[in-house]
């Protein structure tokens, strides 16, 4: 169906008003960092007795550490739970008995529960490039150490963390696909837009079942002008996370700019402001977007689009 110059210039509008990574994405991010780094930091108390295949998503990057470090990391651990400032002081003196590369773990955690992500982003470099750190170990760490300088707002160097962290051979699993769905996030932020494609295409693969990797992947095709492929992931996306406001957000976006889906956009918005809940700003976000798109076409009487006048 045409459409007309008004509503074109309403979409570019639209598509400019849309920054890399919208506020509620960034929550978004931040709330599955969070997630992400309680189950991380959490040691198993025993070693794992035999690695499982590589095709196997449980394996991860999980802690293969002799019992005695297992109870001494999750003592300091939760030290840095109940008191951040305990926490780091622990770990300051673990470090200084020898504590290696775990110590320097829960030194980096600590510092992180105090929001210090420069320090913690050094602290984790550090811990990863002493020698009693495996490959696993390392890769965990460095991209812990990727994740505290995102946040840090230092993209640069969390690039180049997640570089560090993915250059040991991995297990090819959920973990190592959510490494690159970060250094993507890193690339993007440091404008490497072909960069952070190659990631999104590995992240899908590996991380398939997070649906923030196809929400990341729907992003920045749209960024990258491929609607087409922007339209694909963003519906894989909502079939996996069908009460996601964010993603229903996104998914109006690339239906509103795809230019032929314009019930589907309206639709896609409508669901944003409705899963919003108390999230006001993202309710705003798809209350102005809609504005854009302007008013409903009108429809015959009979209820069918009058298609092509």
């Amino acid at each position: 169906m045409p459409i007309l110059l008004s509503a074109a210039l309403a979409l570019t509008q639209l598509a400019q008003a849309s920054p890399q990574h919208s506020p509620e994405i960034e929550a978004l991010l931040r709330h599955r960092d969070e997630r992400r780094r309680a189950e991380a930091e959490a040691p198993s108390p025993m070693p794992t007795p035999e690695p499982a295949p590589a095709e196997d998503d449980s394996a991860g990057l999980s802690e293969v550490i002799p019992p005695a470090i297992a109870a001494r990391l999750a003592q300091c651990l939760a030290k840095a739970n109940a008191d951040p400032a305990l926490g780091i002081s622990d770990a300051q003196a673990w470090v200084g008995t020898g504590g290696g590369a775990f110590a320097a773990q829960c030194h980096g955690y600590a510092l992180g529960k105090t929001e210090r992500w420069a320090e913690a982003a050094e602290t984790l470099e550090r811990g990863a490039r002493l020698p009693d750190a495996d490959t696993v170990t390392r890769a965990r760490l460095w991209s812990q150490a990727g994740n505290a300088a995102l946040l840090a707002g230092d993209a640069p160097r969390a690039a180049r963390d997640l570089d560090q962290a993915l250059t040991g051979t991995l297990p090819q699993t959920l973990a190592t696909g959510e490494i690159h769905l970060d250094r993507a996030r890193a690339r993007v932020a440091t404008n490497d837009l072909k960069g952070a494609r190659a990631d999104l295409d590995r992240a899908i693969v590996l991380a398939g079942s997070d649906p923030l990797a196809w929400l990341l992947s729907a992003t920045l095709a749209r960024r990258m002008d491929d609607l087409p492929l922007a339209r694909q992931h963003i519906e894989e996306a909502a079939r996996r996370a069908p009460r996601d406001a964010p993603i229903a957000l996104e998914q109006g976006v690339i239906y509103a700019l795809s230019g032929d889906r314009d019930d589907a956009a309206r639709a896609a918005l409508r669901r944003a402001q409705e899963l919003a809940g108390t999230d006001g700003d993202l309710a705003q976000r798809a209350g102005d977007y809609l504005a854009q798109l302007g008013p409903e076409p009108a429809r015959p009487a009979d209820g069918r689009q009058d298609i092509g006048r």
